[in-house]
């Protein structure tokens, strides 16, 4: 019994070794550009023109409190395009994407609001010149419907799941660095849904055209094949 005992503190010092070596001491953000959402995010987009005089309203994960807390920043946009059709951008960044401070899902912040979650689809987003992976939403609030798309971007890379999110903090443990994040929606209300993720597929191939080539990646991230 008291070799068994001696074994489990040992194993137990042993684990806490190692995760004292491997706990990340800095932030990834530091070796980088400073992100400037602002300044980064054009307000023409293509064809579309942010409108400033506008009903559309876009929903925010959650009360200012906990945005100031969670992110680092936050924006939020609506653009229009030559035909009159609406689409609302939010975007989301934070320094420090550890456990207890990390980038909330749009599937977890419009039920919080109120929101009926319809459907949920993992998709390969076509920008035209690149794939990223991204997520779409049917939701609905009353006669309120809100088709949603968005995407994550942990570090360098475009993430889906929890798992791919531990993968790649786990990666840059490895190298004792803190990963920044950022979320990126883009919706609208729109009864038609189809129509709704086209416009969003339009939006978004045009954002990634309008966005500078050296913050591109920041946006939206690479896949994790091949690293």
């Amino acid at each position: 019994m008291l070799t068994r005992n001696l074994l489990l503190m040992a194993g137990m010092l042993l684990a806490a070794a190692l995760g004292a070596l491997l706990r990340p001491t800095h932030y990834l953000a530091d070796e980088l550009p400073a992100i400037d959402l602002e300044r980064m995010v054009p307000k023409t987009v293509g064809l579309w023109r942010e409108e400033t005089n506008t009903i559309a309203q876009v929903v925010n994960p959650q009360q200012t409190e906990m945005l100031q807390k969670l992110y680092s920043q936050t924006l939020s946009r609506v653009y229009i395009d030559p035909a009159g059709y609406r689409v609302m951008l939010s975007v989301a960044y934070g320094k420090n994407q550890s456990d207890d401070l990390q980038l909330h899902k749009p599937e977890i912040c419009y039920p919080a609001q109120g929101f009926t979650l319809l459907d949920k689809q993992p998709i390969a987003l076509n920008m035209d010149a690149q794939q990223i992976p991204a997520i779409r939403l049917q939701t609905t609030l009353g006669r309120r419907v809100e088709p949603v798309t968005y995407w994550t971007v942990v570090g360098e890379y475009g993430i889906t799941s929890g798992l791919e999110k531990k993968w790649v903090e786990w990666q840059y443990a490895l190298d004792r660095r803190i990963p920044d994040g950022m979320l990126v929606r883009v919706s609208s209300v729109d009864e038609d849904t189809g129509r709704a993720f086209e416009k969003h597929r339009e939006f978004a191939s045009a954002l990634r055209a309008a966005l500078a080539w050296d913050v591109r990646q920041r946006f939206l991230g690479k896949p994790l094949q091949g690293g």
